[in-house]
């Protein structure tokens, strides 16, 4: 167990920064899947592409040095890369097959894997080993339990938990990302969180767009998409706000030497989309209604209260 287990303050201003950045983000993202590309393959090629595109941006820098690469930093590289991969590809058939809406509201169960993969042993040259006080574990089930509530629509019924995409999103897909942020985390200890986020984005789109573009009707939606200001527009913002997002986090997951209390404050992000639609009502996930509101508000109130109590019980 950590002798103190309270985030530093420069590893939380960088971790509510990767919360205003998956905000935006996911907005981008909504954009660019209503007005620039369609089809779930070229979606996704169209972030790789961004994301490889201008991550090397970030070695512009200051500061900035020559990674130095240890035993484990190529294997970690290399195992993010898939990983992550075997998620997006997942998570793609996932959401073509099932309402987005109710399967994108399973992000913050991620949050209920953390802490338990830090003691499964094959993680272990990929994880700082986080232990917590039981006072911390159940407030990090009471943020996840917020950003749930956050996330709560109407059609987000324990019924939809028996379909098939459904079940693998919360059985499966989840603990793909959650495994994937343990070794992203490991790596940025290695190699810093610029140089990680380069080689990541890189290999990502190395390996994944030949497999996303593998079928012609894809690559020329894609290349149709960029031949249009909106497409290249949607790119744009879609990698710049996922290489800050992912350096962020980076950052603050390289500074506090652990990944778990820094993805509580990066579902901070909840509070950002609440606030947006609550502002548009109907603009980005149709009417929901009062009910659906007040459980959303109800989850932002837990998740601020268990974030600032995980926030002062280490001091």
């Amino acid at each position: 167990m950590p002798q103190s287990f309270s985030l530093p303050t420069d590893a939380l201003a960088f971790a509510l920064c990767a919360a205003g950045a998956f905000a935006a983000l996911d907005l981008s993202q909504k954009w660019t899947a209503r007005y620039a590309v369609s089809s779930p393959e070229p979606f996704l090629a169209l972030r790789f592409l961004g994301g490889a595109v201008l991550s090397p941006l970030l070695l512009l820098l200051p500061g900035t040095t020559a990674p130095r690469f240890d035993a484990n930093a190529a294997v970690l590289l290399v195992t993010l890369v898939f990983v992550n991969l075997l998620g997006n590809v997942l998570y793609l058939r996932s959401v073509y097959r099932a309402d987005i809406s109710v399967v994108g509201s399973l992000w913050p169960l991620k949050n209920f894997y953390l802490p338990f993969l830090a003691y499964v042993p094959f993680l272990g040259f990929a994880t700082t080993q986080e232990r917590f006080p039981p006072q911390v574990y159940a407030w990090l089930a009471v943020a996840t339990l917020g950003a749930l509530g956050i996330a709560y629509n109407k059609k987000l019924r324990w019924q939809a938990l028996g379909e098939r995409p459904v079940a693998l999103m919360a059985g499966v897909i989840v603990p793909v990302f959650a495994v994937s942020d343990l070794l992203f985390g490991a790596a940025t200890v290695s190699l810093g969180a610029r140089w990680t986020t380069v080689f990541v984005s890189w290999g990502i789109a190395a390996v994944g767009l030949p497999f996303l573009l593998r079928q012609r009707e894809n690559r020329v939606e894609l290349r149709s998409a960029l031949s249009h200001w909106r497409g290249r527009l949607g790119a744009t913002l879609t990698g710049v706000f996922l290489v800050i997002g992912v350096y962020c986090i980076g950052e603050a997951f390289k500074r506090s030497q652990g990944v778990v209390l820094v993805n509580v404050f990066a579902m901070l992000s909840g509070l950002f989309l609440l606030a947006v639609n609550a502002a548009l009502p109907g603009r980005l996930d149709g009417d929901e209604g009062r009910l659906t509101y007040a459980v959303r508000f109800a989850g932002a109130l837990l998740l601020v209260g268990a974030a600032s109590a995980l926030l002062y019980a280490g001091k």
